[in-house]
């Protein structure tokens, strides 16, 4: 039997409305049936975005004896200019995990000094045990084991207090290192830019803090107003500072502050709350009482950080001056 084309075209016509769906729409679409619980389809689950890292505290370094950009106090200056060629204190805190050492440097940019490898290296540590976080002021390195100090511009292995002509920027950097860090010689010889070229592939996390020193700076003076008011928690007078009763006050070192305040209720300084009726005894170094209705205070970098104003005849009146810097 013969078949032509044109003879099987109504077949082929019927199977392809068949395997479409076509005709009476009786036929149904293949597609897959809806997922009836999304939340527990664990072939598209989408993974938890990573942890945030943005709040882990970061690698500080601060002193107690001057705050970020402040004046360096004279004490840590060279003795030519009046110091005691001292240094200063210094803590770092949230060093990075893997920290087997630390090393740290301080020098100056400001000319005639130069920068970068040029710089007047003022004090230079090396090989710090990862186990220190602090140096005393005045800190003798010996008592620190393994830590040696490297030259200075002068060149001296000590630290070099800051001796200028005109007002300088001290950057001190302390840096973390990593294990493969090996130790330096006392006779290493490093600015903060040649430390960190060197040794960039050691170097897990650095962090500076800056200061200054002016060889003559205008004293810095001001003038605080104290008036006497009824109590307004309790029996008797206070004294108000600024609109506050028992005002907690900040001084900061390198400042005169002169206390104006009622002659009958003379303002002095204590090291103990409420000076003479806590127990404590009057603190008097820097402080000019000599003239009535007037306390003058010169706050030094070797002011106690906590001081407590009170009146000297009557108890309960005063409050806490916090010193920054002492």
């Amino acid at each position: 039997m013969n078949f032509s084309l044109k003879s099987l075209l109504p077949l082929f016509s019927i199977m392809f409305l068949i395997s479409c769906g076509g005709g009476d729409g009786s036929a149904t679409p293949n597609y897959p049936d809806p997922d009836p619980d999304p939340d527990t389809d664990t072939d598209n689950e989408v993974a938890d975005p990573p942890v945030n890292d943005v709040d882990t505290p970061a690698f500080a370094l601060s002193s107690e004896n001057f705050n970020e950009g402040n004046a360096i106090p004279l004490r840590h200056a060279c003795t030519a200019l009046g110091g005691t060629d001292a240094s200063p204190q210094f803590s770092w805190t949230n060093a990075p995990a893997g920290t087997a050492s630390y090393a740290l440097i301080m020098d100056d940019e400001t000319p005639p000094c130069g920068t970068g490898s040029l710089a007047c290296v003022h004090w230079a540590l090396f090989n710090i045990p990862a186990s220190t976080n602090s140096l005393d002021a005045d800190v003798d390195i010996a008592t620190n084991e393994g830590s040696v100090e490297g030259y200075s511009y002068i060149p001296t292995n000590d630290y070099e207090g800051p001796c200028p002509p005109s007002e300088h920027t001290y950057n001190t950097t302390i840096y973390a290192l990593d294990a493969s860090f090996e130790a330096l010689p006392q006779d290493s010889t490093f600015t903060r830019s040649t430390f960190e070229s060197t040794y960039s592939g050691n170097i897990l996390d650095q962090t500076e803090l800056t200061g200054t020193f002016d060889p003559d700076p205008v004293p810095a003076q001001e003038t605080i107003s104290v008036t006497v008011a009824a109590n307004e928690n309790g029996s008797g007078n206070v004294y108000v500072i600024d609109d506050e009763q028992k005002a907690p006050i900040t001084l900061n070192a390198g400042t005169t502050y002169t206390f104006t305040h009622p002659s009958g209720h003379p303002l002095k300084f204590s090291t103990t709350a409420d000076g003479t009726h806590g127990g404590g005894s009057e603190y008097t170094l820097g402080v000019d009482t000599s003239a009535s209705g007037s306390t003058v205070i010169e706050v030094t970098s070797n002011t106690p950080v906590t001081l407590y104003y009170y009146c000297s005849i009557h108890n309960g009146m005063g409050g806490t001056a916090t010193i920054v810097g002492g």
